[in-house]
This record gives C-alpha cells, structure tokens and sequence, in this order.
C-alpha cells in the first residue's frame, strides 16, 4: 500500500504506473508546459498566420466559413461546459465576450467554438438570454480545436487584423481585463506600454496603519510556515484577520497552514471564508477541496477540486488528490493520467531546484 498526500493509506497501482510513464509523455507535458508559458498554440506560434475553417452554426446548423484577418481583430473563444465545475466559468466569459463584441461595435469579430455534443442545447437556451447575440459554431469532433493545438478550456485565442496569432489568453480571475486590454492594443488605442501598465497590478502606496500591519503579519506568518512553525504562523495569520476580516490573504495562509497541521475542518472554515469574499479565488477552491478530501467528505470535494484543477495552475495537491480519488472509485485510466501529470510536474520542480 502507498499513502496519499496526508499519508493516508491507499493501492499503489495507479503510483506504480506512473512511476513507469514513457519518456515520449514526458516530453510531450513539458511542450506542453512551454507552450503554455509562451502564450502560444500547440500548433501555431505568435505571429503566425491562423487557418480558416467551416464550422455549423450551433443555433441553425447554417455552414459558416471563418476567415480570420480581413481588418478585423478577431477573438475566437473555445469552451465546454462539462464536466459541470466548467459550466459557471465558461457561460460567464461567453456573455462577457458578447458584451465586449457589443462594446466595440462591431470593430472585433467574436466567435465562440463549442466543442462537444453533450450540454449544446443549454448552451443554445443560454444565448437567448444574452443581450447581445455573438455566432457560436460547433465543433463537435473539435477538428478545429486539434488543428489549432487547443491545450485547455475555457480559452480565448486572439489574431491580428490580419489573421496573425496574436496572444492566447486561458481563464483567471483578470481574463476580461487581459481580453478588453490587447483588443485596444490591436485596434491601436492603446501602445503596449499602456497595456503593461494597465495589467499591472495595482499598488497603493498610501496604505493605512491597519493594511501594514496586515500585510506584515501575513508576510510573517509565511515565513513561518516555511521553517514549519505552524502554530506560530497561525497566530500571525489569526492576528491579521482581526485587523482586516474583509481581506482573504490571510484566511488563504490560514487554511493551507491547518491542511498542513491536519486540522481539516478549521481549514474548511477557512477556505470557505475565502469563498464568500472572493467566489473565484483559486486557491480558495483549491483549498477548501482538500479540506473536504482530508476529512473524507469525498462527494463535496470532487466538484471543487475539479473546479481546482483547470486553473491556470493547478496546485500538485490537487492533482493527486484527484488520482487518488479516482483510483478509489476505480477509475484507474484517469488516475494514471493524473498521476502521471504530478511525476511529471515533481521532476520539473527537482530540476529547477538544481539548477
């Protein structure tokens, strides 16, 4: 028997075979990895000139043929809505995009591609609901998802006015920032100083005597935790909280110092603390499923660490949680494939240490 990654018992075939993962996949994730720190497709580069394609309209079948360029910066965005943890994330974008499409009149083409049968006909009742109508196509045996070299979802793809690829944009909490931001950038409102300076984030440099102090105590804290002082660091983070209970920085450190001390239902009110301030916060999802994980209340972490899991980055934890949770439901073939993500993520991490 192995144990998990709070030293639980568990069957050790799924590790096992991870372990002897080919050389061929380890390289095809650390493409992958470069691909997506470079902003690029699997298939095509920046500045690369993008295909055309035909695609069925998802509301009447029509035959539509896309062209990108013809003057027209375009943003092609690519979704699903399953599993359900995708769903929320996803038909918000899509009517954020609209919004943008509505925004500048018709001076960006916007299209979504959907890319899976399953959930289309909530997909279409939910374009009914959007203000603004954008084509949605289907891409039902996502022939141009692959020819693309589509590496996750949701995720926006953006080209030039002239059908260049531009910048590939995946989901995090500033995506229609980051989306509304280079759109000004190719239509030439903005220079790309004026964009760094606009994604950057914000400083307040007049910060009252309570926001120092939380931010020290929270700084502190971390260090704590690093020399795995964790009753210490709790006590910084529990500090910071009562200064300023309406920050989740604090609650963040708090609840992954508890995971640390197995303290799972301290960090599930934690984590979930997180959650109402901020609803999108990663590391909040993240967290509060391996609370749940930790004290075995196996049902309610799942949507949340899948939720966890396609965010930009994942955490490792998550990762083999999950594995871990499929192995014990049987599901040995996407435990593998997980176990196989964190082997590959754990060497990464060895050698960059080593370096």
């Amino acid at each position: 028997m192995a144990e998990n990654i709070y030293g639980q018992q568990v069957g050790n075939r799924a590790i096992v075979k991870a372990m002897l993962s080919s050389f061929v996949f380890f390289m095809l994730f650390l493409v992958a990895v470069n691909v997506s720190a470079a902003n690029t497709l699997r298939n095509y580069q920046q500045g690369e000139l993008l295909p055309s394609f035909k695609l069925k309209n998802l509301d009447d079948g029509r035959l539509v043929t896309i062209t990108l360029g013809k003057g027209k910066p375009t943003a092609l965005f690519f979704f699903s809505i399953n599993p359900e943890f995708r769903k929320q994330r996803a038909l918000a974008l899509l009517a954020e995009l609209a919004s943008l499409s509505a925004r500048y009149n018709n001076r960006v083409n916007v299209v979504g591609i959907y890319v899976e049968d399953e959930g289309k006909e909530e997909v279409r009742a939910y374009l009914k609901t959007i203000a603004v109508k954008i084509p949605v196509l289907h891409d039902i045996k996502r022939d141009v998802y692959n020819k693309y070299g589509v590496f996750m979802m949701p995720l926006v793809v953006l080209a030039t006015e002239k059908g260049k690829l531009h910048e590939v944009i995946p989901y995090t909490y500033s995506v229609v920032e980051i989306i509304e931001g280079n759109l000004k950038l190719l239509l030439g409102e903005w220079s790309t100083e004026q964009l760094k300076k606009a994604l950057k984030p914000k400083e307040n440099i007049e910060l009252s005597k309570a926001e120092k102090e939380y931010i020290r105590r929270v700084n502190y804290g971390r260090v704590m935790v690093s020399r795995k002082m964790y009753s210490q660091a709790l006590r910084e983070f529990n500090t910071a909280i009562q200064l300023m209970p309406q920050k989740s920085a604090a609650f963040v450190e708090a609840g992954f110092a508890l995971l640390k001390e197995k303290k799972w239902q301290q960090a599930e009110r934690s984590f979930r603390n997180v959650t109402k301030i901020e609803p999108d916060s990663d590391d909040g999802i993240a967290g509060l499923g391996l609370a749940l994980y930790g004290k075995g209340d196996i049902e309610q972490a799942v949507p949340q660490l899948e939720n966890a899991f396609i965010a930009p980055k994942p955490r490792l934890e998550v990762i083999l949680a999950l594995a871990d949770i499929y192995e014990q439901r049987g599901d040995f073939a996407k435990a593998i494939r997980l176990n196989k993500l964190a082997v590959s993520r754990l060497m990464i991490l060895y050698n960059q240490r080593w370096k």
